[in-house]
């Protein structure tokens, strides 16, 4: 055997014996950072990060109708929701959309046109009578669970030719949910041919709802309502958490 031939076996053997050249990983890739966000803040509670904000639709509100001889304005959850456009006649029906919360306190407060000093209306010639209707697309409707109470009575005992009133202070927070109205009395029920209602009130929807009043119909002249509804009285499941604002009315003139 030749010295060259020996050496190229002796290096083929040694290459075989070598073990094979380890390949270098690739290097880990570098996760870049948002220097300007904080990691350590914690996400909101109940609210996925990124999550889009439902909000209500028209579709997610209830009709209102109200009716009131003579006006009224009204609040729920102690927010100013409708107000009767006519002081006194026509009558009318104001009919608005409300997106309801539960539990709803409805506060109304509802007058029959009436002189301070008299409780005498047109010109001072005669009594007149209140009367108050309302019903909800929820199923909300007026009866005689209500709380009732007057704050302007007159003229005393109906005396025409020297008429006297009596006014009560009204409670500045009247409409607001943690009034204490649980020495007031029940509104009573009135029949409709007591109140005697115009044209519009039979172009809208009030079935099932009844006319309420203090029990004198004639000679309380400004009455507050009050009433609380745990749930939709129709059965209909309870509304979502809606995303709600309040205006600020501090700066209203």
């Amino acid at each position: 055997m030749n010295f060259s031939f020996h050496l190229s076996l002796c290096l083929l053997l040694l290459h075989i014996s070598l073990p094979p050249q380890s390949v270098a990983a690739d290097p880990p890739k570098q996760t870049q950072v948002d220097q300007n966000k904080d990691e350590t803040r914690p996400r909101a509670k109940g609210k996925k990060q990124g999550s889009k904000i439902v909000k209500p639709r028209i579709s997610d509100t209830v009709r209102a109708n109200i009716y009131a001889d003579n006006w009224f304005k009204l609040f729920i959850n102690g927010n100013l929701v409708a107000v009767d456009s006519i002081s006194f006649i026509p009558h009318n029906v104001v009919s608005v959309d409300i997106l309801p919360e539960y539990p709803m306190t409805i506060a109304v407060m509802a007058k029959d046109n009436a002189d301070k000093d008299t409780g005498l209306e047109y010109d001072n010639t005669k009594i007149g009578d209140g009367g108050f209707i309302l019903k909800f697309g929820d199923g909300t409707v007026t009866n005689s669970t209500w709380k009732a109470k007057s704050f302007f009575h007159g003229p005393i005992e109906k005396d025409i030719a020297e008429p006297k009133t009596t006014h009560t202070p009204i409670p500045e927070n009247w409409f607001a949910i943690d009034f204490d109205d649980s020495k007031w009395k029940q509104a009573v029920e009135h029949t409709e041919e007591a109140v005697r209602p115009k044209d519009p009130f039979y172009e809208n929807d009030f079935q099932g709802a009844a006319w309420i009043w203090t029990k004198d119909l004639a000679l309380d002249n400004t009455v507050i309502f009050r009433t609380r509804i745990a749930s939709p009285p129709n059965g209909n499941p309870l509304p979502r958490a809606w995303p709600r604002g309040k205006i600020d009315e501090s700066e209203k003139r």
